[in-house]
């Protein structure tokens, strides 16, 4: 059981952050802002894959008029990312957005300000933090430490003008010093963390470095939401983000598949067969059946080696033999059958 670092809870939208609330998983438009149709479409499957705030840049006020007409066209909490204009924040505030990134050193104290009494007229809460890369002055002990001593400057100037409404982030394209980072700040606060790998790149790099990145700290208690940074579409961070909290037992999205990687003995088309599983149990004409069976665990194993002790231990399972499979469910053997026919049957038990 992992126990999370207790921290305030801010609103977002309809949506809380922080307390007790399920770790939140974010994403970010990766079109221009002012692309009204481009955004609403990204919207649309960044909310049909279970991405539950998105992020928009805002940098001129084209994107302020078309972040307008966005608000009134979705529900999803949005989240208006600014740098270096305090009046574009202020205009996104009235605007409607339901939160504001903001890295405070780009800006000067003055309009963090103005920007910090209309968020709290409104009750909206700000992101504060700062990337790696904008720290001016790097502390001879390391990036973690700079990070922190910058970010922990900014979150003392704003309790000192009474904003508390919060949200915290020190990213860092390298896993360890991101761990570090979060780990220093965590003994120092008690505000909720927005979690992520920043630049981690494409594909299996990238998934590999936030996956480990997030999910240590995840493990540790650390982290009330996520965004995993890929240079990918955006479903896809949506995707990882998922799994990541999955492989945790933090949240549960769809049943959890098993299946052994394969050898000489494996006697069934087992690639073949998880593939056609998977792909049955992710259309949309089974998705809302599915999220109600998102605990579930399923086998799918290729020999008699590991393959009966796996289906028994799962809810439901395959042990491949020669051109079949023994199908177990609740850790009891229920029948033999034929390979060409296990996908069916598999999905058969699984909707009882």
């Amino acid at each position: 059981m992992i126990r999370r670092r207790k921290t305030r809870k801010v609103r977002v939208g309809n949506l809380f952050i922080g307390g007790d609330a399920p770790i939140l998983i974010q994403s970010m438009v990766k079109v221009p802002t002012s692309d009204t149709k481009g955004v609403l479409s990204q919207i649309k499957r960044l909310e049909e894959c279970g991405c539950e705030a998105v992020r928009l840049a805002i940098v001129n006020d084209e994107d302020l008029s078309s972040l307008k007409k966005i608000k009134k066209s979705v529900k999803i909490p949005l989240i208006a990312d600014i740098q270096f204009h305090p009046s574009l924040a202020v205009k996104a505030i009235s605007a409607g957005a339901d939160k504001i990134r903001l890295n405070p050193g780009n800006m000067d104290k003055r309009g963090l300000k103005r920007i910090a009494r209309l968020a709290a007229e409104r009750r909206i809460p700000l992101r504060i933090g700062a990337n790696s890369g904008s720290v001016k002055r790097m502390e001879k002990k390391g990036v973690a430490l700079s990070l922190v001593r910058v970010v922990d400057d900014w979150r003392k100037f704003f309790e000192d003008i009474g904003f508390f409404d919060l949200v915290i982030s020190l990213k860092t394209p390298e896993v360890e010093s991101t761990i570090e980072s979060y780990r220093l700040m965590a003994s120092k606060c008690g505000y909720p963390f927005h979690l992520g790998v920043t630049e981690a790149g494409s594909g299996r790099q990238a998934i590999v470095k936030s996956s480990l990145g997030i999910g240590v700290l995840l493990h540790e208690g650390i982290g009330d939401t996520i965004r995993v940074s890929l240079t990918e579409p955006p479903e896809e961070e949506v995707k990882v983000g998922q799994e990541i909290l999955q492989s945790l037992k933090i949240r549960f999205f769809h049943p959890e598949i098993i299946s052994c990687p394969t050898c000489g003995r494996c006697e069934i088309d087992l690639p073949k067969i998880v593939k056609e599983v998977k792909k049955k149990l992710s259309t949309r004409g089974t998705r809302l059946r599915v999220a109600q069976l998102s605990t579930l665990k399923i086998a799918i194993m290729g020999c008699v080696v590991n393959g009966p002790g796996e289906a028994k231990q799962a809810d439901i399972g395959i042990a491949g033999g020669k051109k079949s499979g023994l199908l177990f469910k609740k850790g009891k053997p229920i029948r033999k059958i034929k390979e060409e026919k296990l996908v069916e049957e598999l999905l058969k038990e699984i909707e009882k």
